[in-house]
């Protein structure tokens, strides 16, 4: 096998009777592990409908060399010295892929964008806040499908002043960037409070759980990253002090 060929694993794990939560926990810790480990292209977990005590793994790799040290990090050794006795049969299968949806999306050229452009004004994009009763917070208007887009994200809003957003967000795979376009205000990036002026670009990893507060002059930013219908989480009430 050619030591550059990207390798794919699945690994089902059979665990002891009513241990799969506690199974599975370990293995998602495995995942966050391996966001450090160079080479780790995919490591996602998944639970049976049928039987919780049967877990799934969908690993990517960039090569044997990248899964060799994954599996040689003291702290993915630790972690699997923890699964062990939690697992009554293992079964791991590589192979090479060929390609497919993913391989297709990893190129933009070759994802299917609509032909030419289009153009549209924010004021005639929908402003969601309304429908949620969030008029008096801010204005929320997602201009992607207005855009026909098929390969990025765009969002547009505008925090009215001293305005807070009720709520928290992360992502499970989408990459942000913020711009502010004017005003000013603050983000709280989990437990860290970032202060943002007109002109700042803020990027933010998928997991970081994030939020928005205007100042006086209240703060409009747009709101840009890949398009993963579906892979946002709401968290309401989750910025308090």
């Amino acid at each position: 096998m050619p030591d550059q060929q990207k390798i794919s694993r699945y690994g089902k794990a059979t665990a002891k009777s009513g241990k799969g939560g506690e199974l599975a926990e370990i293995l998602l810790e495995a995942a966050e592990a391996n966001r450090a480990v160079e080479g780790c292209l995919q490591y996602e977990v998944h639970q049976s409908v049928f039987d919780p005590d049967t877990i799934w793994v969908t690993e990517a790799w960039v090569d044997q060399d990248a899964v060799k040290a994954s599996l040689e990090d003291d702290g993915n050794r630790e972690l699997i010295a923890r699964a062990r006795p939690l697992i009554e049969d293992m079964e791991v299968i590589e192979l090479i892929p060929l390609g497919g949806i993913e391989a297709r999306l990893d190129d933009p050229r070759a994802a299917s964008p609509k032909p030419g452009y289009k153009l549209v004004q924010v004021e005639d994009v929908e402003d969601l806040a309304k429908g949620h009763g969030l008029a008096e917070v801010q204005e929320a208007r997602f201009a992607t499908g207005d855009l026909d887009a098929s390969q990025v994200g765009v969002a547009w809003f505008r925090l009215h002043p001293n305005q807070r957003q009720p709520f928290g967000h992360h992502h499970n795979k989408a990459e942000e960037v913020y711009f502010i376009i004017a005003g000013s205000g603050r983000a709280k990036l989990d437990d860290e409070m970032i202060d943002l002026t007109e002109g700042s670009l803020l990027r933010v990893a998928p997991e970081i759980v994030r939020g928005f507060e205007a100042g006086p002059e209240g703060m409009t930013y747009l709101a840009t990253g890949q398009k993963m219908t579906g892979d946002g989480e709401i968290q309401p009430g989750w910025w308090t002090d």
